[in-house]
């Protein structure tokens, strides 16, 4: 029985040892494929309307190294673009060569290594020229740039030989913040007696605005359990969350429970036909009025939630909403502070990614919601608009409010801004 259970390990040693294949003896040819076309030949390349110049970048990747070098060239193939309208359903029409620079590219994969130096197409002259963007690319329309790979030395793995642009111009937003674990603060709020403090107390009337996408409804994050995704304002004061304890936890709810609102949680019980999806953007909003006593959520410009009669009876001095409550005189550094993407403690982030998010001094009305929902042309002449953070700086950790208040916020960790958003225009 002993040397029975010797030989069973002697064999499986064996096996194992023949499991293990050396470069020569691979069991499939080496090949050349461009490495954005991996996955997906589609690529998306839309471009915000202000950009005028940009670029994109390529390799030629091979399956695994080869003992020699590879020569390859990477080049626009215009027949290409009936090939893909044919297979896709689709009449997009080859990019104009006044907007692209590529000319053809010989690369070359050194022996041993199996990717070869980046190549760079460079998009230029999208926004036109001059004050009337003459010669501008149309906005909103879709292009086609094929782009493929030959080579003399080495096979080409067609399934990923070429890669489609789909070049875009577009009117939309294409700049986000992705907090995922993060949020923002804003440290000029707690700057007793400060002017960015005098601004965001003393209020009568608030509205809170974002455009929001959340990856992710965590039940349980890093950080521990998770009921609660913070879209902005102050803890048990005046907040606009996505879920709560004993709640829907995909479902918005406005939180004015301080003493400048007094009316409680909008809605306090929870439907599941208001439930938000992950992998989707949304523009959130939500008002409240002292003098009028209306509390409303919006959901892409349309009331989903209304409380009428609630909240202060009597607006006075003294239950003003102080949105900057450790910037003002005898604050105590215990006062919950304004935050996006947090609120009482650092479990309940946003998860997701957020733009154009807005504080107004003011109750704005559905009209005025759906009016300026992608972007406002002229921030520093609303003098009801006391933030607006478009999060489109691209990098860095310090996001610019274009308000006239200049209450920048900066970032908890530091921000990852992610490529090839575009926020729906739900106007349209």
């Amino acid at each position: 029985m002993k040397h029975y259970k010797y030989l069973l390990v002697l064999v499986a040693i064996v096996l194992a040892s023949c499991s293990r294949f050396d470069v020569v003896d691979r069991v499939f040819d080496n090949s050349a494929y461009l490495n954005v076309s991996a996955t997906d030949q589609t690529q998306l390349a839309t471009f915000n309307n202000r950009i005028n110049e940009t670029s994109v970048s390529l390799a030629v990747q091979l399956a695994y190294p080869a003992d020699m070098d590879i020569a390859a060239t990477v080049s626009v193939d215009a027949s290409l673009v009936d090939e893909y309208n044919h297979r896709h359903s689709t009449a997009y029409e080859m990019l104009p060569s006044q907007y692209f620079d590529f000319p053809d590219k010989a690369v070359t994969v050194t022996a041993g290594r199996v990717s070869s130096e980046k190549v760079e197409i460079r998009f230029k002259g999208l926004a036109g020229e001059g004050a009337d963007s003459e010669g501008a690319m149309e906005l909103d329309k879709t292009w086609i740039l094929p782009v493929k790979v030959t080579s003399g030395d080495i096979a080409i793995m067609e399934s990923a030989a070429v890669a489609y642009y789909l070049v875009k111009r577009t009117s939309a937003i294409t700049m986000a913040a992705q907090l995922t674990d993060n949020w923002i603060k804003f440290p000029k709020m707690n700057e007793v007696g400060g002017s960015v403090a005098a601004a965001y107390n003393g209020l009568t009337a608030v509205t809170y605005e974002a455009f929001i996408f959340i990856d992710k409804f965590d039940t349980k994050n890093s950080f521990g359990d998770c009921n609660i995704s913070t879209v902005m304002g102050v803890e048990q004061y005046l907040l606009l969350r996505i879920g709560d304890t004993n709640f829907e936890r995909r479902q918005l709810q406005f939180d004015g429970s301080g003493n400048g609102s007094q009316f409680g949680k909008l809605p306090s019980k929870g439907d599941p036909s208001k439930n938000l999806s992950a992998g989707q953007w949304y523009h959130v909003a939500c008002t409240y009025d002292q003098a009028t006593r209306i509390a409303r959520i919006y959901l892409n410009g349309e009331v989903i939630d209304e409380a009428k009669d609630v909240g202060v009876t009597g607006s006075s001095e003294e239950n003003r909403i102080n949105l900057a409550m450790r910037g003002m005189e005898g604050a105590t550094n215990e006062e919950y502070e304004f935050f996006i993407g947090k609120s009482y403690n650092d479990w309940r982030p946003l998860q997701g990614k957020i733009a154009e998010a807005r504080v107004w001094k003011c109750a704005r009305t559905q009209e005025e919601i759906m009016a300026n929902m992608q972007r406002i042309e002229n921030p520093e002449e609303e003098p009801d608009l006391i933030g607006y953070w478009k999060f489109d700086e691209g990098e860095g950790n310090t996001i610019k409010d274009y308000s006239s208040v200049g209450n920048d916020g900066v970032a908890e960790k530091d921000i990852v801004w992610p490529q090839g958003i575009e926020i729906p225009d739900f106007n349209k």
